[in-house]
């Protein structure tokens, strides 16, 4: 039968390899990339060759991921385990075995395995880190279908990462509905992970100036999608433009929304990190995470106006690139739980097509890392690519896992990871906030603007600072 609600889970992945010849690099700069300053570039010897990222469910293994694994003489394969211990779980000690098997020789190995569950209850998503993706794109690569999209909705949340619903009719807000009113992550849609019932807390208004210019007319529709949103969603913003600072396009729909009837509920934003927030006519800034400035920051929040950060680069956050240390990601966690850096958007998780400006189209990312280009120059493995397709149609059809749905990556888990440790930071405060934040200082030495670009990134590459600290 079933296994009770309550009962501790375990989910084992296949971590596929993909072979990394060229880092992420600036034609012009190759020491130089969209993820780090050349003074922070992780190390050639630690990220060229044969690098783990995409995590296949060991029942979906193919033939060319098998489980069980398949390991040549003087390789390495590695599966990875996630535990799920549900908030109903008594406290406790649970003991169990870890046992590698060999179909040629038997028993090889086995390692005891303790895990004692404490009386606290971890916080679901105690910082706020939103992802965007692009649903036509994920359709052309995995298949159209509603299930898709929700069981997208639900990996994300599993990770304590809320989807970033661009919406732009009242049709679409329908499609979504479940997703945004919170009722897709309960045991009845098959979700058992956790945050059970909890919506997201952002929803976009046409991403990245979907709307277009602002006029009365489509102020309109503006209006009819926002009525249609839940109650729930905090935040609704029409995103105005992307990384166009000095576009009329943010002051000229803060204007039309401030004589709507829902100019209480719509807050116009635009991205721009080069301008000071109080000089930019908008009621949301979303900023790089790299430019962060603390100053400017609480300037902005002081006079009314909301200011989030996106996407990042080291030493001052960590970086979304294949070609870097994990650490980084669970930096981000810790970086987000004490500093005041709002919400964290990460522009996209399913960037498969390489459809930039500059872009040189479609990748199989199970094959090919280097994913991201544009035409400045830059080139970059993984950006944008958290989730990786569970099928794949088309020229890329030979390395399909033939599930309907994306898979998760370590880049992922290492996110979740680091917003699992603001939950830790969380209850350390509420029981001693001086020795928690010696632990944040110790860690964490320096983000954000307390470096500099021309300084190495100032926490461990290596986990276990992460989880003796």
């Amino acid at each position: 039968g079933a296994a009770p609600a309550d009962a501790i889970s375990i989910a084992r992945f296949v971590e596929h390899y993909v072979e990394i010849r060229q880092r992420s690099r600036n034609d012009q700069r190759p020491l130089e990339s969209l993820g780090w300053s050349p003074a922070a570039r992780p190390p050639d010897d630690r990220h060229l060759g044969f690098l783990p990222d995409a995590l296949i469910p060991v029942e979906l293994a193919p033939p060319w991921a098998p489980y069980p694994l398949e390991v040549g003489a003087r390789e390495t394969r590695a599966v990875w385990v996630d535990l799920h211990v549900p908030e109903g779980a008594a406290p406790g000690l649970h003991e169990g075995k870890v046992v590698v098997r060999s179909a040629s020789h038997g028993e090889l190995a086995s390692l005891d395995l303790r895990l004692d569950v404490a009386p606290a209850t971890l916080p679901y998503g105690p910082v706020d880190f939103i992802a965007f993706y692009e649903i036509d794109r994920v359709a052309e690569r995995i298949g159209d279908g509603p299930a898709v999209e929700q069981q997208l909705w639900q990996l994300l949340h599993e990770h304590h990462v809320d989807g970033f619903a661009s919406v732009r009719s009242p049709a679409e807000v329908e499609r979504l509905r479940p997703a945004i009113d919170g009722s897709l992550y309960t045991k009845e849609r098959g979700y058992r992970g956790p945050g059970q019932g909890v919506p997201p807390a952002a929803v976009a208004l046409g991403a990245y100036g979907g709307f277009g210019d602002p006029k009365e007319e489509t102020l309109r529709r503006v209006e009819a999608v926002a009525d249609s949103l839940p109650p729930a969603v905090d935040d609704v913003m029409l995103y105005a433009i992307d990384e166009q600072c000095e576009s009329p396009r943010g002051p000229g729909w803060r204007r039309l929304v401030r004589g709507s009837r829902l100019s209480s509920r719509i807050l116009v934003g635009h991205s721009c990190g080069e301008v000071h927030p109080l000089q930019q006519d908008v009621d949301l800034v979303l900023t790089p995470a790299n430019r962060f400035d603390s100053v400017w920051a609480r300037a902005a929040r002081e006079a009314g106006k909301r200011l989030w950060v996106y996407n990042g680069a080291l030493p001052r956050t960590g970086t979304f690139m294949i070609d870097a240390p994990l650490t980084g990601l669970m930096a981000d966690g810790w970086i987000a739980a004490t500093h005041e850096v709002g919400r964290w958007f990460l522009w996209e998780t399913a960037f498969w097509h390489d459809g930039n400006r500059g872009g040189k189209g479609p990748v199989d990312p199970f094959t090919v890392a280097e994913n991201f280009h544009n035409r400045d120059g830059d080139a970059c493995l993984g950006d944008g690519m958290l989730l990786y397709p569970g099928t794949q149609r088309g020229p890329f059809a030979a390395r399909s896992v033939g599930f309907a749905g994306v898979l998760p990556s370590m880049r992922l888990k290492s996110l979740r990871r680091g917003i699992q440790d603001a939950g830790y930071i969380a209850l350390a405060r509420s029981a001693s906030p001086g020795a928690a934040d010696a632990i944040v200082k110790d860690v964490i030495p320096a983000a954000l603007d307390e470096t500099l670009d021309a300084s190495p990134t100032a926490w461990s590459s290596e986990g276990a600072a992460f989880f003796e600290g």
